[in-house]
Order: structure tokens, then sequence, then C-alpha cells
């Protein structure tokens, strides 16, 4: 864009269009250049420091006698000399351009915008530190991909945008394209999924929205099977590394060093994230500096996991350039097998918890990775099948909670491709058998468990026979053999008892407990599953615990129902199975619930069963004929009360999200969550601080953080706490926060 000039104190360029989604910043950064003289915004390509900072300068240029100056670094085709550029913007002359500007700006207020000083940031450190301690009026703000590194330097860096600030800046392009555009629902889809396969970058929705002449959202949307090059054609007068989105990444790629390059080019074999322990084992030779030094120049993208672990990203822009230069370098193959090693190391861990307790406690601690598990087992495939049997066998509660019909798919490739008859193989088996009663698949799962439970029996491995014999049972029973499910289940619960493992004789005794509840006996089911109760307790097994209260439960509601109890059991068990992330039994709950809510509340329990259903559907899964039954029965009576508002009712509880979906069903504001122990330690800070009355954006300026992540944590602390406002945060943290 050509800079024209409005007054003799400023070359700001016009702004040809509007700043979308970044209100916040834009009053934040404004807030802080009154109390800074140094900041820096920093992000990654495209993520649209320079459009900000611009739109920082304009609100800057009432407060600032001496005027708000532009200095664009990436004007040329090659690396400026930024003091002499600085000069000739501002028209000064001297003996050397450094000395001139101090003596011109010794005493003027004026605030110099550096933009673009990724590729000369040294140059860039300099000139700032040589203005900042001799020219006390100067306020000196930059665009970066990373940081300067000067004294006094405060560091904005700049996220991709909200999904609703995506959209809409999309829609506002697009209407540019094509004034009449307006999306449908369906359309509106189409869009949100395009801006997060694009990271929500603004440079990249904007060069998609330019398509809308030609496409439509899905179409440009089923055409990014590769974003970098589908995407160019941006405006002519936009700087030559931000007319792609290829450009762009390779712009920041061209400014690293040789350790940074293969380090990158390495990381891009991670799916959805990674830890630092993860980076360090796949990437030879990664230090904790190099891998800080690519946070700072923006490459890596660093964010606190609901656990309060710090996490890694690249934005999948970047990881799909990163993964072509792996690809030519020929270090895929390697990358992949460091990459399946490092999580089969943490499957043996997994593994032995299992063999000893029976629970699969570790495999919560690898929720973050189920991307990595999945894609790490997809290579083992083809190059290593008995070492993705092993790891597949030992992870299996991962797929049992995430993808159900991926964990069938890959372990039956696996096992078809590994011809080891060994322990693993009949884990593996397990597996196998387990995921395919999740999918209704009982035939398989016969044929299969069968074959684990003779293996392990012929290893001499009792314990894999018992379990074996456990999941014949729940095959068994939700198939409607419920006889046959009862032997198999005795059987198992006698070997589990035998061996001392409490959580396998608690969970057989609950199988007995569910298949005289199939076959209508509720005083015999509830005495068994009350035995259970007291043995997973015992066991400290909360699954297997809710499980229990979710067909206590549903006995509750049988006959002449007890709509109080029923409640006390679905709301006790959503509260045990809730924090694994359960997305097969708890929607069985939620399910149970809304039978009770049926009676009262027809369009509430509605959209509670289309909630469950849909989060049932999510990992592939489908509901045991039991509780399918209850679910048909549920939407028949609901559909019956509402009449033709019924499809549409069904509709809005299938795009429910959990959390609202348990409010709903239970009739609170929030659901209550199990304990407070799920706020990380950024939101208890922030919620500290407003124990101490602090504002957001007082919070924000304490923390140096953006006012909108302050909002952000704000939210999540008292959606976790089940809290309603700021007043009752800061009651709770006066009592807890240190």
């Amino acid at each position: 864009m050509r800079a024209v000039a409005r007054s003799t104190e400023q070359n700001l360029p016009l702004r040809l269009t509007s700043l979308v989604g970044r209100a916040r910043e834009l009053e934040a950064i404004g807030t802080t250049l009154h109390r800074t003289r140094l900041v820096t915004v920093t992000g990654p390509g495209g993520v649209g420091k320079t459009s900000l900072a611009l739109a920082v300068a304009e609100r800057q240029l009432p407060r600032r006698r001496a005027g708000v100056w532009l200095v664009d670094l990436a004007a040329g085709s090659e690396a400026p000399d930024v003091a002499a550029e600085t000069a000739r913007t501002l028209d000064v002359r001297g003996a050397t351009p450094t000395e001139a500007l101090r003596r011109y700006l010794a005493e003027r207020d004026l605030l110099l915008v550096l933009d673009n000083c990724e590729h000369v940031v040294a140059e860039c450190s300099e000139l700032a530190a040589a203005l900042l301690t001799t020219c006390a009026h100067v306020r000196i703000m930059a665009t970066s991909r990373e940081p300067l590194g000067v004294n006094g330097e405060t560091v904005w860096r700049l996220d991709p945008l909200a999904q609703e600030d995506a959209h809409r800046l999309f829609v506002e392009r697009a209407r540019q394209r094509r004034p009449e555009f307006m999306p449908a629902q369906d359309t509106d889809a189409a869009i949100v999924e395009l801006c997060e396969r694009l990271d929500r970058l603004p440079l990249a929705i904007e060069l998609a929205a330019a398509r809308i002449g030609a496409m439509s959202p899905a179409e440009i949307l089923s055409s990014l099977e590769n974003r970098l090059d589908t995407l160019g054609a941006a405006a002519r007068d936009a700087p030559p590394h931000h007319r792609t989105v290829r450009a762009a990444v390779e712009w920041s790629h061209q400014l690293l060093d040789a350790q940074e390059r293969r380090a990158l080019r390495t990381l891009s074999v991670f799916v959805g994230g990674f830890d630092a322990a993860a980076a360090a084992a796949v990437a030879p030779g990664l230090s904790l500096d190099v891998l800080t030094r690519l946070v700072d120049k923006s490459l890596v993208t660093v964010a606190e996991s609901a656990k309060g672990r710090t996490r890694y990203r690249l934005l999948e822009t970047v990881r799909e350039y990163a993964h072509e230069l792996l690809a030519d370098a020929g270090e895929i193959a390697a990358a992949r097998r460091r990459h399946l090693e490092y999580f089969a190391a943490l499957g043996e861990v997994a593994r032995e918890e299992w063999l000893s307790t029976g629970r699969q406690r570790f495999v919560n601690e690898l929720d973050d990775d189920y991307e990595n598990v999945r894609a790490a087992l997809e290579w083992a495939i083809a190059d290593d099948p008995c070492a993705g049997v092993r790891l597949m066998g030992a992870i299996r509660d991962l797929f049992f909670r995430f993808g159900q019909t991926d964990g069938a798919a890959l372990t039956k490739q696996l096992l078809e491709r590994c011809p080891a008859r060994d322990r693993y193989r009949a884990e593996a088996q397990i597996a196998a058998g387990q995921l395919a009663s999740m999918l209704g698949d009982y035939d398989t799962a016969r044929s299969i468990l069968a074959e684990a439970r003779e293996l392990g029996a012929g290893l001499g491995e009792p314990l894999l026979e018992a379990w074996a014999q456990f999941f014949q049972g729940l095959a068994e029973t939700f198939s409607g053999a419920v006889e046959t499910g009862r032997a198999h289940f005795e059987a198992s619960r006698a070997a589990h008892h035998e061996l001392g493992v409490a959580t396998g004789e608690g969970r057989a005794t609950m199988g007995l407990g569910m298949g005289f509840a199939v076959s209508g006996e509720p005083e015999r089911a509830k005495e068994l599953f009350e035995t259970a109760l007291s043995l997973l307790q015992a066991a400290d097994d909360r699954w297997a615990q809710g499980t229990c209260h979710v067909w206590l439960g549903t006995l509750n509601d049988l006959g002449a129902p007890d709509a109080a109890g029923a409640t006390a059991h679905f709301r006790t068990a959503v509260e045990m199975l809730r924090p694994s992330r359960d997305a097969t039994v708890l929607p069985m709950a939620l399910v149970g619930q809304a039978g009770v809510l049926a009676r009262r509340q027809p369009a509430d329990a509605l959209r509670v069963a289309a909630a469950a259903a849909a989060e049932r559907a999510r990992v592939g899964g489908e509901f045991p004929p039991f509780y399918r039954a209850r679910l048909d029965r549920v939407r028949a009576a609901a559909e019956a009360a509402l009449g033709e508002d019924a499809d549409a009712v069904w509709g809005e509880g299938g795009r429910l999200g959990m959390d609202e979906a348990i409010a709903l069903a239970f009739g609170e504001a929030r659901p209550r969550p199990a304990s407070s122990a799920g706020l990380s330690a950024r939101e208890l800070e922030v919620a500290g601080l407003v124990a101490e009355g602090l504002a957001n954006k007082a919070i924000a300026a304490r923390l140096q953080l953006s006012v909108r992540t302050v909002e952000s944590h704000v939210r999540h602390a008292l959606t976790k706490l089940g809290l309603d406002n700021r007043t009752q945060l800061a009651t709770w943290a006066r009592e807890r926060v240190p």
C-alpha cells in the first residue's frame, strides 16, 4: 500500500479495509505505550502484525506532538540499512544516520513504527537501544516475527483470530468480491471449517475469500489439499512475502540458522502438538534454547493444556511447509521411527500399570497426544507392525475414549501384518475385541476375543485370559446372549479374584449385574452393582464406579420410577466419568437422565438425548442395544409431545457441547466439576488477582498479557469451578489461593 501523507507530522498509509477482531489488542497495546517506550508485536507470518500496528499508530497521532512515522523495512528487495532508512523516512541528514537521528529526536515526542524487523533484528535492536537511551520522549513500536531483545521491551504475541472473528473476516472480504454474498447455515459450517484449516490466520483467510467470485466456500475448502500453493494472488500492493501463504512461511524459514531449520523440519513429524520431552526425543540435538528460539521467531506456538502443561505446536501452514523440507532432506523415515519409539516407550509404562492393577490411568496422560499416537500406529503398519501391535495393546483405552472406529481399523491392519504370537498380540486382540463390541460388531468381537483367550492360555498368561473372558462377557451380553455372557463374567471374576486384581473382579461383577438388568431381573442386578461398587471403590476405579451408577440410575427409573434417586445416580456417574473425557458410558448416563426429563420436560429431554447421541457418535461407536432402545423411547415420547417442532429441537441438541448438555440435563447454570483441581497455574494466578480486586485491564498489565487472554482465563476458571460471576471467583480464590 502506497503511503499517502495526511499531514507533515506522519506518513501512515490510508487504510483501505477494516481491522477485524483486534479491538482488545488495539486498546491494550495503546495502553502499554503509555507506560513503556518499546513495544514489539510478534507473531507468525500472516497473523496481521502490520495491520494492527498501523491501527495503533493512527490512534497515537493526537498524542505525539512530533508525529507518528512508519519505517517499512520490507519494502525493498534487499535487507535495508535500518538507521539509514529511518533517517531517510524522517528526512534527517548528518555524518552518520544514527547520530543524526539522535540529535534530531533528542527533544521530540514521536512514535516510530519499525515494520517487518525480523530479517534485520540485530540492526533494529541497535537503533532502538541507541534512540531510547538518548531521546527521552521517543517511543518505538516494532513488528517482527521475533522480539528485538532490548532492555525495557514489552512483547505482545499476536495470536490467530478467534473463531467468530475469523468467520467475520472471511465474510467481509468475500463481500468485497461479491457484495450480495450472504452465507446460509450450511455455508457457515464450511466457512468455519475453512478458517480452522487456515489456522485462523488473517492473510490466509483473505487469500481464500478472494476466490469467492469463482468458487463457493465449500469448493474453496475442498481445494485446500495443499494450502501453501492453493492460496495466492494477493493484492498487487502487498509486500512480496505476503503475496501467498507459501511466501509468508518461506520468508520466516529463510531467517533461521542451520540448527533451527533442521529442528523445524523434524518437528513437523508431530501431529497436533507436542511437549518438550517429546521434541527432545524426536529431534536429535534439539536443545531448549533452540526450541525457545523457534517460539521467539513465531514458527512454534506455545500454549497451556487443560491439565496445566506446556504444549508446543506448529501451525498447519508452517507444518506443511516444514514437512516438505523433511521429505526433500530424506529424513522422514528416521524421524517417524524416533516418533514411534518415543510413544512406544510411554506405552510400556501404561502396560505395566494395566497388568498390575487392571487400570489404564497413565493412558490419560496421553490425552493431548491422541493424534500423535494414531499417526505413530499408522506409520507402524508399513514400517514395523509388531511394534504397533505392542503399542496398541498397551494404550487401547486412548482409542476407546477418542476414536473407536480409528482404533478398530488400525488394530485389524496391525494384527494382519504382524506374524508374532506373543503376549503383545493377545493384548492387541483384546483391544480389537473391545473396540468391535463398542462398534456393535459382535461377531468379530466373539471371534477375536476367543483367539486372545486361547493365546493367553497357551502362553501361560492367566491375567490376559481373564481380561479376554471379561470382554467376551460384554460382547455376549450386549448382543443378547445373556446366559453365555454370564458364564464368561463368572469365570473372569473368579480368575481376577485369584490373581488379586480388584479392578478386574469388580468390573466382572459389574458385568454380571448388566446381564441381570438386561434380562429383566432388577433386584439381582442391583445387588451385584452394589457389590461391584464396594470392590471398585477399594480399587479407586472411578470410571467403573461411574458405570455402576449409570446402571443403578437406570434401574431406579424402571418399574415404579424413582426420579430423584435416578437423577442422583446419573449425576454421580457424570461427575466420575467426565474427567476421563469418556464418550461411551457418559452419554448413556445422559440418555438415562433424558428418560427422567421426558415425563415433564420433553423439549429438554430431546435436546439432552440428541447431545448424548452426537457425543457417542463422535468416537464412531454405538450404544448397546439396551440403551439404544431407551434412547429410541425417549425420542419417540418427546416427538409425540412436540410434534413438528421435534426435528428442530433434536438439531439444537446435537449442536450442544458436553458441558452445556450436562448443565441442561441436571437443571444447572453450569455443570458441576468434581473438584477445583482443574485450574491451570495461570488461571489460579488470575483468580488470585481477581480476589485482590483488579480489573481485567489491570491484571493484563500486571502479567503482561492481552486483555483478551485474561478474559479467557477468567471465563475458563468460572466454567471449571461451576461459578457464575467474578464475585464468586474472588470469594473462592480468597479461601484457596495462597
